[in-house]
């Protein structure tokens, strides 16, 4: 017998390890937490996609998430627990869909008389719809010009530019996309797209680290005319915030990174069964996604002030990525083949290091890979 201890995401656990004797691993099961008492949830979020498919199937196999979305809008912590359900088995999936619920929200909160026409067309999944605004928060922010600018021109604008990121798009009927005034570059609009437009092209989907089956990629604009029934937000200095509506918002992006964590840390608890040395690990990470999906939930709460949603994002990123490695490890070489799941889940926990991930949770990252926290600026 030998005494070994580790820190587990600032848990000090002791763990005496008798390798001659064996006993009943306790099972942590997270996906039971999250489908308790949500009947709906649990047929619908077991059907994940996650073998390659062309876009169309993919989004039509996704129309009962979208009905079971639709059904909870009204409720952020069980929005939120809807993205974890369904990146528990998805994380392609999950993403989609919240590129679609990005823009739909976008255009519920427009004053725009056509906003109504243009929820009853995207509400049901039927009509795809995407969104492209990340170029105002996190991408090509080092460029001296907006990457997309709105030109007036008699009855409306013309918009020009490459949209960097946009899910789904090719398959899409309509975009939400951002852009800055082309002689004002603080004023931001947010215009609907539909692209049937001949001033619109998709490019090819971009070869990713992780969710390539998501068909992400570049959207350029090439004079696009638009009037005023297409403009749903704007001009405004800060676009994105006074077009936020109510709900999950930020915090869906923790959603799935929890998810994903949720599903490793479940598969952990598996290999524990036949492997009783490694129950404590599952167990303690299990502990540990609990605190933090609570944290989520209480955030989620527009009467809660309380909580630190940047740490929280940054907590979610960290253990979504330490899980992810612990079952490399414990995989060992059949986690390191490249279509294995431990290989597959090592690159979507990368994701959540570039998705949506504000400055300074970025420079938490670094930091925290250097080692230099000591010799950063506050």
């Amino acid at each position: 017998m030998y005494n070994s201890k580790c820190d587990l995401d600032s848990f000090q656990v002791d763990i005496m390890i008798d390798p001659q004797k064996k006993s009943a691993s306790n099972s942590v099961r997270l996906f039971d937490q999250l489908i308790a008492e949500r009947t709906g949830l649990a047929p619908i979020a077991t059907q994940a996609c996650l073998h390659p498919t062309a876009l169309p199937e993919r989004l039509s196999k996704l129309k009962p998430l979208v009905a079971y979305e639709q059904s909870v809008l009204c409720n952020p912590s069980e929005h939120l627990t809807f993205y974890c359900a369904v990146a528990y088995g998805s994380l392609t999936d999950a993403f989609i869909l919240t590129q679609r619920n990005a823009a739909v929200r976008r255009i519920e909160s427009s004053t725009n008389p056509i906003s109504k026409t243009l929820l009853t067309k995207h509400s049901t999944g039927e009509r795809w719809i995407s969104v492209g605004i990340s170029h105002l928060t996190t991408s090509r922010q080092h460029m001296a010009c907006p990457v997309v600018t709105a030109k007036a021109i008699p009855g409306g604008w013309s918009i020009r530019g490459n949209v960097p990121w946009v899910t789904a798009a090719s398959a899409s009927e309509a975009l939400v996309i951002a852009a800055c005034d082309s002689e004002r570059h603080c004023d931001q609009y947010l215009f609907y797209i539909p692209m049937d437009s001949g001033s619109v092209t998709c490019q090819p989907s971009m070869d990713l680290l992780a969710l390539t089956e998501s068909h992400t990629c570049e959207v350029l604009l090439d004079g696009v005319e638009l009037s005023q029934k297409e403009l749903l937000h704007g001009p405004s200095e800060n676009v994105l915030s006074v077009s936020q509506s109510s709900g999950a918002g930020g915090l869906q992006t923790t959603a799935l990174a929890l998810g994903l964590a949720a599903c490793i840390i479940d598969r952990i608890d598996d290999k524990a069964q036949a492997i009783e040395s490694i129950g404590i690990f599952a167990l303690q990470f299990a502990n540990r996604w609990r605190e933090i999906f609570d944290r989520m939930i209480l955030a989620s709460n527009p009467k809660t002030n309380s909580v630190d949603t940047a740490k929280l994002r940054k907590d979610a990123n960290d253990l979504t990525l330490r899980v992810a490695q612990a079952y490399l490890a414990i995989e060992k070489g059949a986690g390191y083949l490249a279509h294995s799941d431990a290989s597959r889940w090592i690159r979507e926990a990368m994701f959540f290091l570039v998705w949506s991930c504000p400055q300074t949770i970025a420079k938490e990252h670094l930091c925290d890979l250097s080692h230099f926290h000591s010799l950063v600026e506050p």
